[in-house]
């Protein structure tokens, strides 16, 4: 941990306090270097390993003797979607990507729409990269693969197959795709570390840097208001099982704590380019953020209509917002680095 946080005072040029803070570009450049492109490196690891898995799994045309290793490889690959579904700056911005990953909420019935005209054009034979792209988002990612490995259909086990491997090819396309474009040599991160702005992401590195820290904050606040609060309801009998994240697959409060342990880990390094008793308190809460999720009961949807599991739910959402808040309060204002907008701010 000391070596990790020496790296980054080094990269982002930290000086003593008396000193300011540091310059945005450097602090940005760290942040994408040591945090964002490892965790979308796992992600296209496990999102390829995922797309071999059903390749292999449905050469005989059936994968229901793989069924269990299919399932493990979609919770890897899942979870590595969950370390980086806050961030909206970056390639994953462009083209749908991120929607087309995992899709949702869903409110009409759209994944399954989807994965039957999937399904039916997988009937007539295997189906290609541009056909699946033509789809909707809706049955191009995570949702619709949770479907076919968690529910049955009136599709053939080939045409489950065929599905099943071209949205797993899918997901491995787009993990390559953004992280192919964070490394192009014309890229954001090329340009961020030259000192110029990137004529799609940011108008400049000081915006790179408040739009990283926009993320993160509203990373917190996402699994509260997607994650959470629908699912909880304003009382026992107001709960929505069924409207907790994966709950197909049992993974909605494996999710959370993926989504969180990525947070703190992105909110540690800002920490680390701050004075040491800010970065001291943010920690403290951090911790107990991390904790208060690891106490949520697996079973999320039962839980928040049992008025005596309740209160882990309420705790996880309190733990959560005072991570969130400190980030506003005292992490973004010792750095200098401005909030701007996030996507769930509304009008």
């Amino acid at each position: 941990m000391r070596l990790r946080l020496a790296l980054i005072a080094l990269l982002i040029g930290a000086a003593p306090a008396l000193a300011g803070p540091p310059a945005p570009g450097p602090l940005a450049s760290a942040m994408i270097e040591s945090y964002l492109l490892p965790r979308y490196e796992a992600f296209g690891r496990a999102t390829a390993e995922q797309a071999r898995a059903w390749k292999d799994a449905c050469q005989d045309g059936d994968f229901s003797a793989d069924l269990e290793t299919l399932r493990e490889r979609f919770q890897v690959a899942a979870d590595g979607w969950a370390a980086v579904e806050h961030v909206t700056i970056g390639p994953a911005s462009v083209g749908l990507r991120a929607d087309r990953i995992y899709f949702g909420p869903d409110r009409r019935n759209a994944v399954a729409k989807a994965l039957g005209e999937l399904e039916a054009k997988a009937s007539e034979g295997d189906v290609a990269e541009e056909a699946v792209q033509r789809l909707s988002v809706a049955g191009q990612g995570f949702p619709a693969l949770e479907r076919l490995l968690y529910e049955t259909d009136k599709a053939t086990p080939q045409a489950r197959c065929r599905a099943g491997v071209a949205i797993s090819r899918n997901l491995a396309m787009i993990a390559e795709e953004i992280l192919s474009g964070w490394r192009a040599a014309d890229g954001p991160l090329a340009r961020l570390k030259r000192g110029e702005g990137d004529p799609v992401h940011f108008a400049d590195p000081a915006q790179a840097a408040a739009r990283l820290m926009t993320d993160l904050a509203g990373g917190f606040q996402r699994v509260n208001d997607m994650k959470l609060f629908p699912v909880l309801g304003s009382a026992p009998d107001m709960a929505r099982p069924k409207a907790a994240e994966g709950w197909r697959s049992g993974r909605s409060a494996r999710a959370i704590r993926a989504a969180v342990a990525s947070l703190a880990a992105q909110a540690r390094i800002f920490a680390a380019a701050a004075p040491k008793d800010v970065a001291a308190a943010v920690d403290k809460d951090l911790a107990a953020a991390e904790a208060a999720v690891a106490k949520l009961p697996d079973d999320l949807g039962q839980a928040a209509e049992d008025p005596k599991r309740r209160p882990a739910m309420e705790a996880a959402i309190a733990a959560l917002k005072t991570a969130q808040n400190d980030l506003a309060k005292s992490i973004a204002p010792a750095l200098g680095v401005p909030l701007g907008f996030n996507a769930l701010d509304g009008d």
